[in-house]
């Protein structure tokens, strides 16, 4: 049994050549502020001195110790222990390619960040005596940043595409967008307006929740959609093809595809809505199929017709229909949340909007359930 003033650290390890990725387990001592780096650079310093992990600055501003935590995309050096429990996960980032340990190659992801095109380079430094222009309240940061990689890790979209240019990238074309310093934002529009760009995105916002210092990316995307979709179409010209290196991991088997979706652990609401949005279309298809099988078995004649009135009044029949009912309902009316985000008229209040459509599909369930259940008895 642990002390209060230890917490047992299970941290993933892979090497090359390893036949499979394994867990190992420290023990390390703790205080209020400890972070989930420092302990780890206490395990490589007093107990295993083969752990690869990644840090730099230690003050959350460069973004190379980002890590899985818990099932949770975070910055290392800023995430303390001592309030999560007797034992803690560590996991390296996902959807990129592992290197060992707690270290990932983010080569293919600077390679795709950067055709962006961001141009911000500052050239003045601001001083005391700096204004703001006029019509400008206060000046603040347009770049925030840090390319830690944290919200392509927690994308569902991305566990599944490869090519799918991803958050921190389209960010940053959003960015340029709204600022060219010289570049062209048409180029920008053109890149993401394509298979694997901003209408990839089911809108998850999952993104945005890690998201170390507060760039909304799911934001930015919902921005660069409804830039396309009202009127901004992308010239000819610029290739749209992606020339993003694949992104799926190397090595060991990790969550991705359905593992990567119905892995529960770290997830906000939007990413159920995407779940859920996925599972229920596929039931969807599971359904029709049926259908078309019940409507040949009821080309056989009366006598069939019989069986069928018979199987429908059955509890288990009604049963399934809600099942039916719901996923109808909850398709729908999420695909109008989706609609809506994309199109930028709601993209702040998602949460919300997911909220709203679970509890309207709930009640639209009640009701169909209740005159279902009364028109068969």
């Amino acid at each position: 049994m642990s002390s209060p003033s230890t917490v047992q650290l299970r941290v993933f390890r892979y090497k090359p050549g390893d036949p499979a990725p394994h867990y190992d387990t420290f023990a390390v001592p703790v205080t209020p502020r400890t972070t989930v780096l420092e302990a780890l650079q206490a395990i490589r310093r007093d107990q295993d001195p083969s752990l690869m992990l990644r840090h730099s600055c230690h003050h959350a501003s460069c973004g190379t110790c980002g890590l899985r935590v818990d099932g949770q995309e975070v910055l290392a050096c800023v995430t303390p222990l001592a309030d999560r429990g007797p034992v803690v996960t560590v996991e390296p980032l996902q959807n990129a390619p592992l290197l060992g340990d707690l270290v990932v190659d983010m080569g293919p992801f600077y390679a795709v960040f950067t055709q962006a095109g961001m141009p911000l380079v500052r050239s003045t430094e601001a001083t005391a005596a700096s204004r703001p222009a006029a019509g400008i309240e206060r000046l603040t940061r347009f770049e925030n940043c840090l390319e830690c990689g944290l919200c392509v890790s927690t994308c569902p979209v991305a566990a599944t595409d490869p090519l799918y240019l991803g958050p921190a990238a389209m960010a940053a074309a959003w960015r340029v967008v709204q600022e060219p310093r010289g570049q062209n934002p048409a180029r920008a529009l053109a890149w993401v307006d394509q298979e694997h760009g901003c209408w990839r995105c089911h809108l998850a916002f999952e993104c945005s929740t890690v998201c170390p210092n507060d760039v909304q990316p799911g934001q930015a995307i919902a921005a660069l959609r409804q830039r396309l979709a009202l009127g901004e179409p992308a010239p000819p010209g610029p290739a749209a093809a992606a020339t993003r290196p694949a992104l799926a991991p190397t090595g060991p088997a990790r969550r991705v595809g359905l593992r990567a979706w119905l892995d529960p652990r770290g997830r906000d609401v939007g990413y159920w809505a995407f779940v859920l949005h996925r599972l229920t279309g596929l039931a969807l298809v599971v359904y029709l199929l049926l259908h078309l099988w019940v409507l040949r078995l009821l080309a056989r004649g009366p006598a069939a017709w019989d069986e069928f009135i018979a199987l429908a009044r059955s509890p288990l029949f009604l049963a399934l229909d809600g099942l039916l009912l719901f996923g109808v309902l909850f398709h729908g009316l999420n695909g109008v949340r989706v609609a809506l985000v994309g199109l930028g008229a709601a993209a702040r209040r998602q949460r919300g909007l997911f909220w709203a459509v679970l509890l309207l599909t709930l009640l639209l369930l009640a009701a169909g359930v209740a005159a279902l259940v009364a028109a068969v008895h």
